[in-house]
């Protein structure tokens, strides 16, 4: 049996049949399905005439029709006759093929190309712009509005806060140091609570903190800033949102705002010392106090400060004095410095009588009897002497005269049995409540030592409602006696009662 010829071949063989000329008769530029359907048809026709296995008068099959065989396994080649393999199609059949196809596509673009440049030349253009575009498109979808412009947009959008001292703080007024640009980021949709802008492509939001600075506080102010793309360029819409300003202090507190709050820290030691039982209140005790900072300390680290405070009530005959350690902390919300507690030092309920000490002369003013008058102490006068004040306690010597006598007939300038007696020792307690009889509230009451005679007391006064700056001394004469009614026996006890003023020696 003859081996057929390579198919391949038989085509080349075919073409170079072809007389010169003969393609001047084909068709102008066939399409390229009709051109590949042609080649294939005739093809098959000439290989079917030269092996005889072709039918002529059966119809040609359809050229993209394909039939489906059965892989085959090893075991059917080993079965298959000795010579049956050699009508079976080789790989170079395949691939031949192949590169005829493509070779003729690109012989076909080639002309086209050729025939059409300027719609060629359009169609590059367009794919060219088609792909500038696009790159432009993602470019921008990644972007980000620029530090310089968040930065820019935050210096117009928040404004300085305002800052208030309150009341133990320095007042200030603080401004703009530097803008930071935390973070920036990109979101498809706008941002919760944002309105949208129309033709956004893409939206954006930027997390700034803006540090301010005075010459007391200091503060950091957080916003967040929001951003639509339009046209290609970032837009700030709304304003700043969520705008947070923590503040710190790099001062202490006002030294004179705490002297002019001073009463409130006195109304803190109260508070603090309600268990104690205090007979009075500081607040009132050092109402008209003088006050005056000793000394302030201020905690950067800790925003802490502490003041010394020490109070001052100074009368013409008595005093006191409170040292208190005030301490305030820093609130960095509010940027208020808040008292935080108080101490108050030991003796600062107790009052001085240093004002006291020291010898006071006497000067008769009248006399209260409930007969007629004996006025010895108009010549004989008072003298007093305070050589010790502790507590609710005086003590001293005191020189004047006694009335151990009846009453006159008539006012006597003096009376047989006045008595004077001189340097007696007294020991006088502070009246709790105002006396009446002195008018004073700072009065001490004592009884000098019993005489034969009848019993002398005497009471001191300093500083009246009327003049806080004077100071008085009643000495009351008890003089006992039977005196008679009727003629029978009577035992009575008659009162002299001298008051004097006094002035201190000098």
């Amino acid at each position: 049996m003859a081996e057929p010829r390579d198919t391949a071949d038989e085509k080349n063989e075919a073409l170079a049949a072809v007389p010169e000329g003969a393609a001047d008769e084909t068709p102008a530029e066939p399409g390229a399905d009709e051109t590949i359907a042609g080649e294939t048809a005739a093809l098959e026709g000439r290989a079917g005439e030269e092996l005889g296995t072709a039918d002529a008068d059966a119809p040609s099959p359809e050229p993209d029709a394909t039939v489906e065989r059965p892989f085959v396994t090893a075991d059917e080649t080993e079965r298959l006759p000795e010579g049956a393999g050699a009508d079976a199609p080789r790989l170079r059949d395949v691939t031949g093929t192949l590169g005829d196809y493509v070779r003729a596509r690109l012989s076909e673009a080639g002309g086209f190309v050729r025939s059409h440049r300027v719609a060629s030349a359009a169609l590059a253009i367009l794919a060219v712009a088609a792909v500038a575009l696009m790159a432009m498109a993602f470019a921008r979808a990644g972007s980000l509005p620029s530090a310089q412009q968040v930065e820019q947009d935050a210096r117009g959008a928040l404004s300085a806060p305002r800052y208030s001292g309150g009341t133990y703080g320095p007042d200030d007024i603080v401004v703009l140091r530097s803008v930071d640009v935390r973070s920036t980021t990109r979101s498809a949709s706008a941002p919760e609570g944002a309105q949208g802008r129309f033709g956004a492509s893409g939206y954006a939001v930027a997390e700034v903190v803006l540090s301010y600075s005075g010459s007391s506080v200091s503060a950091d102010q957080a916003a967040t800033l929001q951003y639509a793309s339009v046209d290609g360029a970032w837009e700030l819409i709304g304003g700043a949102e969520g705008a947070r300003v923590a503040w710190q202090a790099d001062a202490g507190v006002d030294e004179q705002k705490v002297l002019r709050n001073a009463h409130l820290l006195l109304e803190r030691a109260d508070e603090q010392a309600a268990s104690d039982d205090a007979t009075a209140s500081l607040a009132s005790l050092y109402e008209q106090a003088d006050v005056e900072v000793t000394s302030s300390s201020f905690d950067a680290e800790a925003q802490a400060c502490t003041v010394d405070v020490r109070y001052g009530r100074a009368g013409a005959f008595e005093s006191y004095t409170c040292n208190l350690t005030a301490d305030f902390s820093f609130d960095a919300q509010s940027g208020q410095w808040a008292l935080s507690g108080v101490e108050v030092g030991e003796g600062s309920y107790e009052r001085s009588l240093e004002g006291v000490l020291g010898t006071w002369q006497g000067t008769f003013v009248s006399q209260e009897t409930d007969g007629t008058k004996c006025l010895a102490a108009r010549d004989a006068g008072l003298s007093v002497t305070v050589t010790s004040a502790e507590g609710n306690a005086i003590s001293g010597t005191v020189s004047g005269v006694a009335h151990y006598h009846e009453h006159p007939s008539d006012d006597a300038q003096s009376c047989p049995g006045d008595l004077v007696f001189e340097d007696v020792p007294f020991e006088a307690r502070l009246v709790d409540e105002p006396d009446e009889q002195t008018g004073s509230d700072l009065t001490f009451a004592a009884t000098l030592p019993e005489d034969v005679g009848g019993t002398v007391s005497l009471r001191l006064g300093f500083g009246t409602s009327e003049d806080p700056a004077q100071a008085v001394a009643l000495v009351e004469t008890s003089y006992p006696h039977t005196g008679s009614f009727l003629f029978f026996p009577v035992d009575e006890t008659l009162t002299y009662t001298d008051r004097l003023t006094l002035s201190r020696a000098q």
